[in-house]
């Protein structure tokens, strides 16, 4: 597979995508819709409530990716199958490095979620970056993957993590059930990955703080270990 740039420009042909902000702990759903005008307009829809999707870790990519007004610039590779790129030389207007660490994965919502075709979820935030690693450490140890099934992942908390003055919000993601790959999620992705066992994510020197006081606000369940099951249908 060639290594290019992908962006986004403003018309229609996007690939559909979910971002997650770190700073409000808030995952979103952007839809993409044409005017009577033919010019093309995005939708964010909060889906933090119920973020439920299949993670297609067969085919994510990792390496590095710049965040412009005019889109995503990417440079990165497929995880085992391909060498990360060297990282780009672009700096920014202040003379910081403009390509930061990151991973695409493709994930197909649930229904509560919007449902639909297959979508990206991208992101350099560190903190998003530790709850994707050991997710797919989760993934690579399962008998599952190795059977070539897909994982159904639940993000079933925030926790808020101190870096100097500010406050992210680190996502928990939690592997529900397992699904067979999907019509949705291309046939070709990849063969099954090797079971490994769990690695411990990186330290980032974040410092865990206790979470906000919300009224009126029910607590968030615990991470229970996953189900192996043929998982909800609640997709498609």
């Amino acid at each position: 597979m060639a290594l290019g740039i992908q962006t986004s420009s403003g018309s229609g042909d996007v690939r559909p995508y979910i971002t997650y902000d770190a700073k409000a702990g808030r995952a979103f759903r952007i839809d993409r819709r044409q005017g009577g005008d033919g010019m093309w307009s995005s939708d964010k829809v909060d889906i933090s409530r119920d973020l439920t999707f299949i993670a297609d870790f067969a085919s994510i990519k990792v390496g590095w990716i710049n965040y412009t007004q005019q889109g995503p610039v990417r440079r990165l590779a497929t995880l085992g199958k391909e060498p990360v790129p060297a990282r780009p030389a672009d700096v920014t207007s202040e003379g910081k490095p403009a390509f930061k660490q990151g991973f695409e994965l493709t994930i197909l919502l649930s229904n509560a979620c919007g449902g639909g075709p297959a979508r990206e979820f991208s992101s350099t935030a560190g903190c998003v970056i530790e709850a994707v690693d050991a997710l797919h450490d989760a993934f690579m140890a399962a008998p599952e993957n190795g059977q070539g099934k897909l994982p159904v992942v639940k993000m079933a908390d925030t926790v808020p993590i101190k870096a100097g003055q500010s406050t992210n919000y680190k996502p928990v993601f939690q592997i529900v059930a397992w699904k067979d790959r999907p019509s949705e999620l291309p046939a070709d992705a990849g063969q099954p990955s090797a079971p490994a066992p769990a690695a411990t994510p990186p330290a980032t020197g974040s410092t865990v703080v206790a979470p906000p006081v919300q009224a009126a606000q029910p607590a968030a369940p615990a991470p229970q270990p996953a189900t192996v099951s043929g998982g909800s249908d609640d997709f498609g």
